[in-house]
Formats: C-alpha cells, sequence, structure tokens
C-alpha cells in the first residue's frame, strides 16, 4: 500500500471524526440531518403557541432533547418549554425542565437561567428562603448582567425576609452588574428604600464597615446615617459625613442635592451667635397696628432705648401676616442671621407654618397667639399668649376657693372666642367639683337678650313648670319667679355686649348672682356703659396697667416714657416674652440648651402674669384678676 493512499484513509478519518458531516436522525420516519429536525421542531412549536395550544408547544420545545441530546440547541428547548409553562402558572411542570437543564448542562449560561427560573418560582409562591438557597450559588457560576438579575432576585427575597442589611448588599451589587437603565433604576430604587426605611444605625455602620461598595451605595449609606445623626442632635458626626459625600463628587444629582440640604440645615444650627434675637410680626397691613405693640415691648426688654448697651443683637423681620413670607424670614434669620432663637409670629395661620420649619431646624420660637396646638409641632416650639384655658382656670378657682361658688350658668356669644372661653370654662367647674346648671348661646350681633336670660332661669318654656305654677300665689301665676339654682354666671363676651346684659338680668329678675368674665371686659367702656349694673363684676386679664406690682408699676412708666403711650397686654407679652428668651440665653451656648432652659422656666414675674413652663412648651400662667368697684377697677389677690 503506498503512501499516498495511507495519507487519504487518515484524513478521511480526520474529516470523519471532527464532525464536518452533519449528525445524521431519524424524526418522524425520516433520516434527515438533527439540525434540519431541530429547526421543524421549532417552527411546528412556534406554529402551536401561535394557535394558544400552549401545551403542545411546550411538548414540543422539550422534545429536542430526545432529538439531539446534549446540544444547545436541546437546552434552549428545555428553557424554552421551561418559561412557557411557567408562563401558564404550571409551575412543577416549569421546575421539572429546568431541573434538567441544571443537572444535564451544568457550568453554562443555560444552567444558570434555569436556575434563575427556579428562583422566580419559589418567589412567586413566597417562599423566600429556597428561593435565596437556589439563586446564591448561582452567582459563582455566571457574571455581568445576569449575575446582576441573580443578586437583584436574591435582594427582593430578603427583603420580603425582612433581612433587610443582606437585602441591601445584594441589591447594592446587582446596581453595580446591572447594564440595562430600567433595572438599573430598579435596583436603585430599592437601595433608597430600604435604607431610608429599614436600616437601623447599626445596619448602617456595619455596612459602610465590612462592604466594598462602590461610591453611590457608600454615599447613600452614608446619607442615612447623617441623617439619623442629625435627628438625635449630633451635628458634628453629621456634618463630616455629609462632607464626605460631597467632596467625593458622587454622580447622583438628588443624592448630591440632599446632601448639600442636609449640610446648609446642619449649618444653620451649628452657626449660632447666642446674642441674637429674631422677632417676626405683621408691621404692615391689618395687623401691622398688634405687631407694633408687640415689637414694642420686645424693644423696651431688650432695652434698645435704654442708655446701657444691650448684649443682644434685634433682627426684626415683617411678615405682613402671609405664612409663606413669614417661612421664608424665619429661614433667614436661622441660615443668615443666625439667630439664638425666634419671637413670633403673632398670627395663627403663619405661626404654624413657621413652627414647623423651626422645629425641622431645631430652633426654639416663642410664638404669641392662642392656639396650644401649634405647641404639639414640637420640642422647640413655645406659646406665650393669654388663652382661654389660663383665663378660665384663674376666674374658677377664684370663684370656687374664694367665693365658694359651685354652681355656675354660662352666658355665651357663638364665636370662636366665646365658644372657646365656655368649653374651657365648664371643663374648669367640672374638674373642681362645680355645676354648670345653664348654658345658653346668643348669635354675636344679638342686643336683646331675653331669650337667652329666661330659658336659664325657666321663665320661658312655662309649660314644663305647669305644677310648680299651681302652687304660686295667684298674682304669680301670670309671672312665676325665676329659678336662679346658679351662685355666678359666666359672660365670655367684650365689654359693650356685658354693658347690655348686665342690666337685662336685673330686668327679668336675675339678681344676686355673681357676675364673671374675661379680657374682653378690660377697657373703659365697661364702667362707662354698664354703670352700676356691672359694679362687682369680677374678670381676668393678663395684663393691667394699674397694677401695683412693683414690675408692673415699672414696665408702664418705662413704657409710656419711650412711646408716649399706655402699653396693652401684647405690649406685655412681647415684654414678657424677650425677657423670657433673655433668661433662657444668659447659660446657654446653644439653641438645645436655650429649649432646655425655656422648658426649666417656673414661677417667671413676668408683667403678664407669673408664667411657669414646667417641663412643657405651653406655660401655666397666674393672671390678673380685676374687680368692677364703683366707677375703677382693682386688682384682687389671690
Amino acid at each position: 500500500m503506498n503512501n499516498n493512499y495511507i495519507r487519504y484513509l487518515v484524513a478521511a478519518s480526520l474529516i470523519l471524526g471532527s464532525g464536518c458531516f452533519p449528525k445524521m436522525v431519524v424524526y418522524e420516519g425520516v433520516r434527515i440531518p438533527a439540525g434540519q429536525a431541530v429547526t421543524q421542531i421549532n417552527e411546528q412549536a412556534q406554529q402551536r403557541s401561535a394557535a394558544n395550544d400552549t401545551e403542545s408547544a411546550i411538548r414540543l420545545y422539550a422534545s429536542i432533547q430526545n432529538v439531539d441530546p446534549g446540544s444547545d440547541a436541546a437546552a434552549a428547548g428545555l428553557m424554552k418549554a421551561g418559561d412557557m409553562a411557567a408562563g401558564i402558572k404550571s409551575y412543577a411542570q416549569a421546575v421539572s425542565y429546568y431541573q434538567t437543564v441544571r443537572s444535564s448542562y451544568p457550568g453554562t449560561d443555560y444552567a444558570a437561567d434555569a436556575g434563575i427560573g427556579i428562583g422566580v418560582i419559589d418567589m412567586r409562591g413566597e417562599k423566600y428562603t429556597e428561593a435565596v438557597d437556589t439563586l446564591k450559588p448561582i452567582v459563582s457560576e455566571t457574571g455581568g448582567n445576569r449575575k446582576g438579575r441573580v443578586y437583584f432576585l436574591m435582594g427582593e427575597s430578603l427583603y420580603r425576609m425582612g433581612r433587610y442589611p443582606d437585602a441591601f448588599d445584594a441589591l447594592a451589587r446587582s446596581f453595580e452588574l446591572l447594564t440595562a437603565d430600567r433595572e438599573q433604576a430598579l435596583a436603585k430604587l430599592f437601595l433608597e428604600k430600604i435604607a431610608h426605611e429599614n436600616l437601623t444605625g447599626s445596619d448602617l455602620r456595619q455596612l459602610l464597615t465590612n462592604n466594598d461598595y462602590n461610591l453611590y451605595e457608600n454615599s447613600l449609606l452614608r446619607l442615612k446615617l447623617a441623617q439619623d445623626l442629625f435627628v438625635s442632635d449630633n451635628y458634628s458626626d453629621a456634618l463630616n459625613l455629609v462632607n464626605t459625600i460631597i467632596e467625593s463628587g458622587v454622580a447622583s444629582p438628588g443624592l448630591m442635592n440632599d446632601a448639600t440640604s442636609l449640610k446648609n440645615k446642619i449649618l444653620a444650627i451649628t452657626q449660632v451667635n447666642m446674642n441674637a434675637i429674631g422677632c417676626i410680626l405683621p408691621l404692615s397691613g391689618d395687623f401691622a397696628p398688634y405687631g407694633k405693640q408687640v415689637l414694642d415691648g420686645v424693644e423696651q426688654a431688650l432695652g434698645i432705648f435704654s442708655t446701657t448697651t444691650s448684649p443682644y443683637t434685634l433682627y426684626v423681620m415683617d411678615s405682613k401676616g402671609i405664612p409663606e413670607l413669614a417661612v421664608h424670614e424665619a429661614e433667614q434669620l436661622v441660615k443668615d442671621d443666625h439667630v439664638a432663637a425666634i419671637i413670633g409670629p403673632l398670627l395663627s395661620s403663619t405661626a404654624q407654618e413657621v413652627a414647623y420649619k423651626m422645629q425641622a431646624y431645631n430652633v426654639p420660637l416663642l410664638y404669641l397667639n392662642q392656639k396650644p396646638e401649634i405647641a404639639k409641632v414640637g420640642d422647640y416650639i413655645f406659646q406665650n399668649s393669654l388663652t382661654p384655658r389660663d383665663q378660665t382656670r384663674a376666674i374658677v378657682h377664684y370663684a370656687m376657693q374664694h367665693l365658694g361658688v359651685k354652681a355656675f350658668a354660662v352666658l355665651y356669644p357663638e364665636s370662636a372666642y366665646g365658644e372657646d372661653m365656655m368649653r374651657e370654662f365648664v371643663q374648669q367647674v367640672l374638674q373642681g367639683g362645680g355645676t354648670v346648671t345653664g348654658l345658653e348661646g346668643y348669635d354675636p350681633a344679638e342686643t336683646d337678650f331675653k331669650v337667652q336670660i329666661k330659658q336659664l332661669v325657666g321663665t320661658y318654656y312655662l309649660d314644663l313648670r305647669k305644677a310648680d305654677i299651681k302652687k304660686l300665689p295667684p298674682d304669680q301665676k301670670d309671672k312665676p319667679p325665676p329659678i336662679i339654682d346658679f351662685s355666678a354666671i359666666f359672660i365670655p363676651d367684650y365689654y359693650e355686649k356685658v354693658a347690655m346684659i348686665a342690666p337685662q338680668l336685673l330686668y327679668y329678675d336675675v339678681t344676686n348672682v355673681q357676675l364673671l368674665g374675661g379680657n374682653g371686659w378690660s377697657g373703659p367702656g365697661l364702667i362707662q356703659m354698664g354703670g352700676r349694673y356691672v359694679d362687682g363684676g369680677i374678670y381676668t386679664d393678663g395684663f393691667f396697667t394699674q397694677s401695683t406690682d412693683p414690675a408692673t408699676k415699672a414696665f408702664t412708666a418705662s413704657y409710656e416714657a419711650s412711646y408716649h403711650q399706655e402699653p396693652t397686654i401684647l405690649s406685655a407679652l412681647g415684654f414678657d416674652s424677650a425677657n423670657i428668651l433673655a433668661l433662657a440665653l444668659q447659660h446657654a451656648s446653644s439653641r438645645a440648651a436655650v429649649k432646655n432652659a425655656l422648658l426649666s422656666i417656673r414661677d417667671f414675674h413676668g408683667v403678664s402674669g407669673i408664667i411657669s413652663y414646667n417641663g412643657s412648651t405651653v406655660p401655666v400662667k397666674k393672671l390678673y384678676l380685676l374687680q368692677v368697684h364703683g366707677k375703677k377697677t382693682v386688682e384682687l389677690s389671690y
């Protein structure tokens, strides 16, 4: 045999052994190349699927393994069968196909995809532990975007299990591997949700210490930890963290904006001039006269007109009574002027909005209106005002403890002021063990109080007194006497109405009853208009220019010298607020210390009463009790 023939036989055997000739299979009774058979099966499966015969399509795809076992086409057919079975919720069948791929094609991308399919089915069945156990080994089997998806599914499962640090870790790794914008965005949303809502301070520190995350994830963790430290008043460590984020230049505008915003808040709080006091009042517009009265009192307290230099600088803002403007000005006082605390606002609408902002900045705010609920915004929001509660507490206590009154009636205007005073009065009486035997409201525009007075004393609905009237002498049957089952009547209205009501009470035979009122009675018109009918009436107020109290006398004299007019209750509140802050600022080195000093104030002898916060942001006040005595008003001691 010649050598050329031998070479030919060897070459032919090599060609045959190398697979250059197609693999032949018998398909539907015909011997054809395996690739051709696979093509026919795929076409038939697609036709069945298009005809909604999903189960036949699944069987066809799976049958490729029988035609060409061990090939990529077989693995792809099993994956297609598994995916379609999962699509019709035939999960057991899908898992069977996926498991076949896992066992028959280990180490391939098909095996990784099959594992992902099994993990997704476990997740759909809320078998999150099983899902994590299935997905975890796949991490080492694959890479790139597919590996990112495995980490994402693990992260979601761990999140559902409540294992938030592990979930963050898995999602952080997925975020760095995923390439599709939509998948990255979803991973980012999950990371932000977990960081902001689910991780404790300990979790945040552990993740930062023990992992090698990229810039974004580290910055996200640092920002949340800084926010937590800010809330707990640890401004120094919080500032260090946000500075690290800002200096890193992380390519996330939202995160960078949040870090910069937090830094500004921290600086606004930490850069404080402890001798600077802010003041926000309506100094123009409809409420300007009231704001000016408060400001005059504040300036008087801080010695603006004194020859002695005041240690305090006062920064004054005109809110014009506009909430949005007041908030902007409050921020300016904090960020630009670095005030230690703020007096005002005066109006409830502006005070409410400013209170939220100052609580967020941890800046003490001493607001000046009657709504105690504003103080509930937080522990930096303090009230200093003449409230219905303080007024009624004083008048009820005096009536019950000093006059021996146990039964009361209330005749009140159906206005916000009247109804607030009525409710507080009734509550104080009941808490003190007394009774309210009559309660009648009237239209604030009313001038004839016949109906309300008769209803109080049982002379309006006479049908209800038939049995009682039968026992009366004949000359009284047509006009039965009033039933006065109360010793005092509380009228929380302004002096003009009180001067109308008092003589009508006498006209309808309501006599020997103590008249009680609130600060609305104050004014020279009460005596001028009411005359002898209001004589002996007792009311409460937050300020009394004729007081014999030395502090009040000194304030009134100095105020008149400065402004050439008598101070008002608003002037007194401004004066006391400034003095209260000055007291709190004496030994304070931070706004938090000012807040704590305010909370500890007890028995502060102000010109608007004796003021005690006693650990609360709403004070208890001992007010002035005043009585009409002939043609003058006198102060009562109690």
